[in-house]
């Protein structure tokens, strides 16, 4: 047992000055590491525990699409609507990136139009390397928020909250793409929208194409256009004014893509933009029936002036536009086709670009993003340092000069080092997978989603990672659905 006069020299000993300033930096160094690691946690999109990429191995609770080319049908509950939404899902070969494809006015329940009409995955194949999301249903949607329901069920319709809130933190879960590294594609009817959403949400979406949209809709005519189209196709008689309030308000405003057109310029975000000229080709004047022909010319033509004027606009206003030349009517042959025009530029913008904002890790009282939040916490880090009594003040001059240094450098955004995609890229991933990957579809339907001369130049995609046992074998895939579209309104 030790004596007591030892003990009292124990506990009155000092600490030599090389003593205190490593004990000094050591606090330092330990409150830097908990406040920096709580706030790169706060921030991080967590995609690292997440399966990314491996596209043959389904996730929780999905099943195979009869389309083949590893789409998944996945239900993705929206607390917003009280409801699940079938998203059909792609996954990469490895990246973060996503494109949204949304579809168009007489949207489907059960399936996008992009796994029917258009053979997504096709064009998008194994060496697109992103993930497609194509979410279900949203007729006459707008895809946005009402401010009040939709039809005789009064429906709650939330899809803007659906799409920019829960499904980017349900495909960060399950597929890990990140929330700051996608593009968005919409046609027809959700065209404009993709647009909008584009521009209210540029921390989320690098890239926008649009495809025979409209885009000036904050006027009388086109609200009376909104009204004719909701009714005729949804029987939403009271859209007009249950989705963003009487015409004229500020609602109109805020989600008119032309309007707010210099959002895009001052984000650095990419707009690409495409319409066809209205006289339809051989084959879709085959497929169309006399009076969808008709229609497939007019809405063209509507689009096609709405489409020079958001040029127009979005060139004065600085913004980057990528305009591609088209033809064609209002059909899915004319939207196929500019997928794969546009899916070069739509790749290297994902790829090149880096995130258009930076998500700030502390936030005010009241919960709102605060802008000092990285130089609060150093300062933190300091007044902790400086309390410490075994700190002099020459090693906090010496960490204050470090941080100054430090302050000045940004994270580079990550990105690969493939080229851009080429058209003859979309091929058949059945040429060069296993037998346990989903099937392709073999019906001629789904062969004319492609242009002949894409198909001629199609080479052969990398070998799929190996299937885990849990893929279903060809022999398992349901046979996928032969019916064509010749209604061409969307």
């Amino acid at each position: 047992m030790s004596h007591p006069t030892e003990t009292r020299r124990l506990t009155t000993r000092r600490l030599s000055p090389r003593q205190r300033i490593l004990t000094g930096i050591s606090v330092v160094a330990i409150l830097t590491l908990g406040l920096f690691g709580a706030s790169s946690l706060l921030n991080s999109s967590n995609t690292a525990s997440a399966l990314r990429g491996h596209p043959e191995i389904l996730r929780p609770g999905c099943t195979w699409d009869s389309s083949g080319y590893y789409v998944q049908n996945c239900k993705v509950w929206s607390e917003s609507q009280k409801r699940e939404v079938i998203v059909q899902i792609r996954a990469s070969s490895g990246s973060d990136s996503g494109v949204y494809l949304l579809d168009g006015m007489r949207a489907s329940e059960t399936r996008s139009a992009w796994t029917t009409d258009v053979q997504a995955a096709r064009v998008y194949d194994a060496k697109a390397n992103t993930t497609l999301v194509m979410p279900v249903g949203g007729a006459s949607s707008f895809y946005t928020d009402w401010d009040g329901g939709a039809g005789d069920k009064n429906t709650v319709i939330k899809q803007e909250t659906f799409l920019t809130s829960e499904l980017p933190a349900y495909l960060e879960r399950e597929f890990g793409v990140a929330r700051n590294n996608n593009a968005i594609v919409g046609l027809s009817m959700s065209g404009g929208p993709a647009v909008t959403l584009a521009e209210r949400h540029p921390e989320q979406f690098k890239v926008v194409q649009a495809m025979s949209g409209y885009y000036q809709t904050d006027n009388p005519i086109g609200a009376l256009g909104v009204f004719a189209t909701q009714s005729l196709v949804s029987n939403y008689v009271s859209g007009i004014v249950n989705m963003w309030g009487a015409p004229g308000g500020t609602r109109w405003t805020d989600n008119d893509p032309s309007k707010n057109v210099g959002k895009l310029a001052e984000n650095g975000q990419v707009l690409i933009i495409s319409s066809g000229n209205g006289f339809l080709t051989p084959t879709e004047l085959a497929k169309l029936a006399p009076q969808d022909q008709i229609s497939a010319i007019a809405l063209e033509i509507l689009s096609a002036v709405s489409t020079v004027l958001m040029q127009l606009q979005a060139k004065q206003s600085g913004a980057s536009v990528i305009s591609l030349p088209n033809y064609g009517g209002h059909t899915w042959e004319n939207w196929g086709r500019a997928l794969g025009d546009g899916k070069g530029h739509v790749l290297e913008t994902l790829r090149n670009n880096p995130p258009v904002t930076a998500k700030t890790t502390v936030v005010s009282a009241s919960g709102s993003p605060d802008p000092e939040g990285p130089a609060k916490v150093t300062m933190a880090v300091k007044n902790a340092a400086a309390a410490s009594p075994a700190l002099d003040a020459s090693v906090l001059a010496a960490l204050e000069s470090t941080d100054a240094s430090s302050a000045s450098s940004e994270t580079p955004a990550s990105s690969e080092s493939a080229a851009s995609s080429e058209a003859s890229d979309s091929v058949d991933p059945s040429t060069d997978v296993s037998t346990s990957a989903p099937a392709a579809p073999e019906s001629a339907a789904a062969e004319s989603a492609a242009p002949a001369e894409e198909s001629a130049a199609a080479t052969t995609e990398p070998t799929v990672p190996q299937v885990e046992p849990s893929a279903p074998s060809v022999s398992e895939q349901p046979a996928p659905s032969t019916a064509t579209t010749t209604t061409p309104v969307r």
